[in-house]
């Protein structure tokens, strides 16, 4: 049923002696160092600020009013509902000023949507994602720099001591598919893009020089420039105010380019991982290109029997029933698990659509995505499925290094 009054004592499964180093925390093992860094984080809630967060859809509003008698009784009884599954944190998009006010305090991330904010007024709604002109991030504007500054100091002065913070994400899915130059070169003919574009062409070929000059080597050049501009620039401006917490980046999607200069900045790599039932092979070539361990930021499956839903939207894939969603969570955590790459996952979301909402983005206006649904009932199979491995992980982390260990002595020489 809609019961949340959920013990508050389970997450004590979860503690651990961790060591932070250089911003980075390890879990410490007697044989062995892995980075298993509060596994698993949550990412819940709905979509206009996607996560841990009140719904905003005539459902989701009559629904509150009669379970809730106030903001600060669902956050409290939504963070013993998460504790008590497993979850130890939220993820962007989530209500984190609530939150925060919690009886009992959680790990937490926030999106500080730097690109998003400093491009408002000139992007348009995509789907999941801002849509930008031409696919491109206008990270040659002369003010970009100045207002990442100005941005970090005004938002990060509220959460930069807090020991709860887990780390900060920059954007949410931005456009950085490879050969960008033919992108930016396509932009109005005085953007800054498309200026910096053509510069490169005709300091490196001459002011007769066109698009065709170019060899690959030039285009990754190109590519990295605009990826340099965007996550160094902000990398700095947080350092700046606040040099305590991890880097996560702009949580990818997709195809991307320069995963080389991503790694220069930041300290876990945040991804959102669609397509994949068992997705250590994307999370291995994934950590390897960015040099980074990986947190998965967003993925889910829809179950076909939750009740007025028709789940044509968003990119998590149909299965029948909840259980069956909760054999999907179970299998790609396992899965990211023995990877021994990926220090968490964060599940997308905490209550499904309100189909009578069309105020949110295409990718959410009729799918079961929540652990919720959108009178606040839990889905008791699905959190069965999820609560059994949330509590296990780290015995798990054990059982396949253990697993490791014993195969790599095997192999080891007899002299």
């Amino acid at each position: 049923g809609g019961d949340f009054g959920i013990g508050q004592d389970q997450h004590r499964a979860f503690s651990r002696r961790l060591l932070y180093t250089n911003g980075v925390a390890e879990h410490l093992d007697s044989k062995h160092r892995r980075v298993a860094q509060l596994i698993p984080l949550m990412c819940a809630g709905q979509e206009n600020a996607l996560s841990v967060k009140v719904g905003g859809g005539p459902a989701h509003i009559n629904s509150f009013q009669q379970k809730f008698q106030s903001k600060q009784e669902w956050t409290d009884r939504t963070v013993e509902l998460l504790l008590a599954n497993g979850f130890n944190g939220t993820g962007s998009w989530s209500d984190d000023e609530q939150l925060r006010g919690a009886k009992v305090r959680i790990a937490y991330c926030v999106n500080w949507k730097f690109m998003t904010s400093f491009a408002s007024g000139r992007t348009k709604q995509g789907s999941g994602h801002a849509s930008y002109p031409g696919d491109c991030i206008p990270v040659f504007d002369s003010d970009w720099e100045a207002f990442c500054s100005s941005h970090a100091r005004k938002s990060l002065a509220a959460t930069k001591d807090d020991p709860f913070l887990l780390a900060h994400f920059f954007d949410n899915e931005l456009p950085f598919k490879p050969n960008m130059i033919n992108r930016y070169l396509g932009l109005p003919k005085n953007d800054p893009g498309r200026l910096a574009a053509e510069s490169l062409i005709q300091t490196r070929y001459g002011e007769a020089a066109s698009v065709e000059d170019l060899t690959d080597a030039d285009r990754q050049d190109f590519d990295d420039l605009v990826m340099e501009k965007y996550i160094g620039t902000i990398a700095r401006a947080i350092k700046e105010v606040d040099p305590n917490h991890m880097l996560l980046g702009p949580r990818l999607y997709s195809r991307n380019t320069s995963y080389n200069i991503i790694g220069k900045y930041i300290d876990a790599f945040s991804f959102n991982l669609y397509g994949q039932w068992s997705p250590a092979r994307r999370a291995k070539e994934l950590a390897s290109a960015v040099g980074k361990p990986l947190l998965v930021t967003e993925f889910y499956a829809k179950g076909m029997d939750a009740t007025g839903l028709s789940n044509d939207s968003g990119e998590g894939w149909s299965v029948e029933t909840q259980k069956d969603r909760g054999l999907f969570y179970q299998n790609f955590g396992l899965d990211l698990l023995e990877s021994k790459v990926c220090i968490g996952w964060q599940w997308f979301k905490y209550q499904d659509n309100d189909p009578a909402d069309t105020s949110t983005d295409p990718s959410n206006r009729n799918s079961n995505k929540g652990i919720l649904d959108g009178q606040y009932n839990p889905y008791a199979d699905l959190l069965g499925e999820m609560r059994e491995l949330n509590m296990q992980v780290y015995s798990v982390i054990d059982h396949f290094d253990g697993q490791a260990a014993a195969a790599a002595e095997s192999v080891k020489p007899a002299f």
